[in-house]
């Protein structure tokens, strides 16, 4: 081997240990950026994983909301029924005394009929 060969050989060999070197610091970066990365991942894993807790217990909370809204709505509108029942009643009521006044009315009528009846029977 000339010493141009071996000089040349010197050369490719310092190239492929600077070339080694590089490829090794990537190679390390790479293998600590996936490590962070997957760190990262687990963080963002238990931030779903809250964040769904989360989420179930609003969901829960709204269906205790729908229901007591529900229940509020039908109070409301047993209520309306009651009052409307107050006012079937009430107006039963007034029917029912004036029918009593009319009936009265109608009875002393007739007894004034009656006895223009006997005094003309009477003549």
């Amino acid at each position: 081997m000339t010493v141009e060969q071996q000089y040349i050989a010197e050369i490719v060999k310092a190239e492929n240990i600077r070339t080694f070197t590089v490829f090794n610091k990537l190679t390390n970066t790479l293998f600590f950026e996936k490590a962070q990365a997957q760190e990262e991942i687990l963080l963002l894993k238990a931030n779903i994983e809250s964040l769904n807790k989360i989420i179930k217990s609003k969901d829960e909370e709204i269906k205790k909301l729908k229901i007591k809204q529900k229940n509020q709505d039908f109070i409301e509108k047993k209520q309306e029924i009651k009052k409307e029942s107050v006012k079937i009643v009430a107006n039963k009521v007034r029917q029912s005394e004036e029918k009593a006044q009319l009936k009265k009315i109608i009875e002393d009528l007739i007894q004034e009929i009656d006895v223009c009846v006997e005094l003309l029977n009477e003549e």
